[in-house]
């Protein structure tokens, strides 16, 4: 579309940015590419400047052999004359003609026969483009430096002042066949860089960038006195870093002569290779300190398939990420690598695993009081009966220290490590929310609730500027504690207790700050023909939010049990997470939720616990409660319907509430660079609820785990590469 309007329509840059709502610097560069791909030059006063023909290049090479001391002024007048349509030709360019002429180069694009047949194999158009023909490295170079009839002889000697070479060695273009005659020369005819240069009037370093560019595409290092340079091998490079862990002060002169010493075989070896390795090996050394190793069983899931369980592996941890997983094997193999010892390293139990830690993906901080209470009503009386009381006593900050404190200790010890969380309507109390989540290293999304009607007069905003002044401040309050595991997120409670305004100005202030949002949708039937009533105009419940501008790839939506097959659709195609929350859907009698058919849908779920609609902050407890409400609807539906199996539970809980959460390149599995947010299990810890038998396999024990397993299982926690919580000792860092 950029091309046909700036082209075909004439339409400026400025016109087609604010046409497309693009950035007028983007539609510049598409164009700027169109015009180089097809040879487009810039307009002059007299017209669009055109390539020289071969027959014009040939005419103008004529003129000039027809008297000696013909000019280049007389030359191009001469010229113009002849081809009046032409418009304009530079003196430059002419002056190249001729010496292309000089040289026996005109009428070389397309090149000469042979060179026609390497370029098309090994100079290909466009870079990546896989090589027609080509086959080993060895078979590939033999073609292309095949002896050849020397260009440089055949022509011979080009004598050139040094003012031509000036003029005629201005930057341009190459043309393949240059590129290819670059080639041909350096390699077949063993010339330097200066000679090629000088012989084809081109800057050196045009020259060198090709050479280099065509040794990099068919890896060619250069030759030392005794041969081709060759890659050192594992073992070689680990020899010369013990060479240099052997003596602190130990030079790179002798660390060269040693290894030269141990290893006559290998011919050369320069002093940067060695330097290298030096600051390899001792960025290695600074590091072995910082690293964790642990060996033993690692479970969990990938995108294709729920649950694997990699026995006999070994795991390092640097900082934050995991740097490497490997077989018990490649122990040595690593240490000499990483330089870490025996002390770094972290062996498991027979009864232990590593698995990802848990993610919460819907969770009311402020309704930490009521677990386990005020479960007879459904939810639209629930709310107004127990939550919205009890919520309006955050605005005691003190108050809202305590319970935000003991909930974010709770969820650690039941193996959450990271979370979704609703605040209140409170700036300050939502502001302690973030901090106690920061103070005990827990990684978080925390959202400031909106809401300023069908609320009591005592729990709500009292006007949508105060509603956006407050959340804006929220968000400021977050980033500023510059927490990478800490981040804000928009939260309007859901559509009944917003007026389109606020809902509108939310969905404006998220993508002002790039946040993520989170609400609740089709909780209950009930409030479905609730927000019909008070949106008329919207299609559906899902429309409201899709119309304000609040449904993205960073938004979560809880519950989501009464979808139509539209709604669906339009969550697939913005990319919104389904937060599942089973237990509090049964508990307050809202639905059953056919997470089979949002899975099938293309939908991403996690799981949620929704304290206090659900009773019990533990993911384990989510993971089994959707297992029983599959259950329960595989009662009514045919033999085909296909049930939630627990392997599928699993990475609901670990990689599938990372993705809810847009958070899957760095969370929710343990593939290599990924941050490390890790439980270890202990099967047969004190007091345990599980018994283990010696016929129980691995794939046994995560299983009763994951049905008959609690907190006093997770042995440790850790976040982002930190322990947070050793069961051991007790301790919350």
């Amino acid at each position: 579309m950029i091309i046909d309007l700036v082209f075909n329509e004439k339409k400026t840059s400025r016109e087609v940015a604010r046409y497309m709502g693009l950035p007028q610097s983007t539609v510049m560069s598409v164009v700027q590419v169109f015009k180089k791909e097809h040879r487009i030059h810039k307009k002059t006063a007299t017209g669009r400047k055109r390539r020289l023909t071969t027959a014009q290049e040939f005419q103008l090479f004529e003129m000039s052999q027809e008297r000696d001391n013909i000019s280049v002024d007389e030359i191009r007048r001469r010229f113009l004359q002849q081809y009046p349509e032409f418009g304009h030709i530079s003196k430059t360019t002419i002056y190249r003609t001729l010496e292309r002429g000089k040289k026996g180069l005109i009428g070389m694009d397309p090149p000469p026969e042979r060179y026609l047949e390497p370029i098309e194999r090994y100079w290909p158009k466009k870079r990546g483009r896989p090589r027609a023909g080509a086959g080993s490295e060895s078979s590939s170079m033999n073609n292309v430096l095949e002896p050849s009839v020397s260009i440089m002889e055949e022509s011979g000697p080009i004598e050139t002042s040094a003012a031509d070479k000036d003029i005629s060695r201005q930057r341009r273009s190459l043309s393949i066949a240059e590129r290819e005659m670059i080639i041909s020369l350096f390699f077949n005819e063993n010339r330097t860089i200066r000679e090629v240069a000088d012989f084809m009037h081109l800057a050196k370093s045009t020259v060198s960038s090709v050479v280099q560019v065509f040794k990099k595409e068919h890896r060619i290092q250069r030759k030392t006195s005794t041969g081709r340079k060759k890659k050192l091998s594992d073992e070689h490079e680990h020899m010369i870093m013990d060479i240099l862990s052997q003596k602190e002060d130990i030079t790179i002169e002798e660390t060269r002569n040693r290894f030269l010493s141990l290893n006559p075989d290998v011919p050369n070896i320069s002093k940067s290779t060695i330097y290298r390795i030096m600051e390899n090996c001792q960025s290695k050394l600074r590091a072995r300190s910082d690293m964790e190793v642990f060996v033993g069983i690692f479970v969990h899931s990938t995108e294709d398939n729920p649950l694997i369980i990699m026995p006999g592996m070994v795991m390092g941890v640097l900082n934050t990420k995991i740097e490497f997983m490997e077989s018990l094997e490649e122990l040595d193999h690593l240490k000499a690598e990483y330089g870490f010892t025996d002390s770094n390293i972290h062996y498991m139990t027979p009864s232990q695993f590593m698995m990802p830690g848990m993610i919460d993906t819907h969770i009311h901080a402020s309704q930490f009081p009521n677990n386990g209470v005020a479960m007879d009503l459904p939810l639209l009386e629930w709310l107004q009966t127990y939550t919205f009381p009890t919520e309006a006593n955050f605005s005691d900050t003190l108050f809202a220290r305590e319970v935000y404190s003991k909930v974010v200790e709770r969820l650690l010890r039941n193996g959450t490590t990271t979370a979704a969380y609703f605040g209140t309507i409170h700036l300050e109390g939502s502001k302690i929310l973030a901090d106690v989540v920061h103070d005990k290293g827990q990684r978080a999304l925390i959202g400031k609730v909106n809401m300023m009607r069908n609320c009591p007069e005592y729990y709500r905003e009292m006007s949508v500027q105060e509603s956006i002044r407050d959340t804006e401040e929220f968000i400021r309050y977050v980033r500023s504690i510059q927490s990478p595991l800490v981040q804000p997120i928009v939260t309007p409670r859901f559509a009944p207790t917003c007026p389109e305004d606020q809902l509108a100005s939310l969905g404006q202030l998220a993508a002002k700050y790039g946040c993520h949002i989170q609400s609740h949708l089709c909780e209950t039937q009930p409030e479905c023909n609730w927000v019909k009533e008070l949106f008329p105009w919207a299609k559906s419940y899902t429309d409201v939010y899709d119309s304000m501008r609040l449904l993205s790839e960073k938004s979560v939506m809880a519950h989501c049990i009464w979808l139509t097959d539209d709604e669906i659709y339009t969550l697939r195609e913005r990319g919104v997470g389904i937060s599942h929350c089973p237990n509090s859907n049964v508990s307050i009698r809202s639905g059953l939720c056919d997470i089979r058919r949002l899975l099938n849908s293309g939908l991403k779920v996690g799981l949620g616990t929704d304290c206090s609609g659900g009773y019990c902050p533990s993911i384990l407890d989510s993971m089994r409660q959707s297992l029983q409400v599959s259950n329960i609807l595989a009662l009514d539906r045919d033999q085909d319907y296909q049930r939630i199996t627990y392997k599928e539970a699993f990475r609901m809980a670990t990689l599938g509430g990372a993705k809810v959460l847009n958070m899957e390149d760095r969370i929710g599995n343990f593939e290599i660079d990924k941050e490390f947010d890790a439980l270890l299990i202990d099967v047969s810890a004190p007091g345990s609820a599980i018994d283990i038998f010696s016929k129980d396999t691995v794939e046994d024990k995560v299983q009763k785990f994951i049905y008959t397993g609690d907190d006093r299982n997770i042995a440790r926690v850790y976040v982002a590469g930190h322990r947070i919580l050793d069961l051991h000792n007790k301790n919350l860092h």
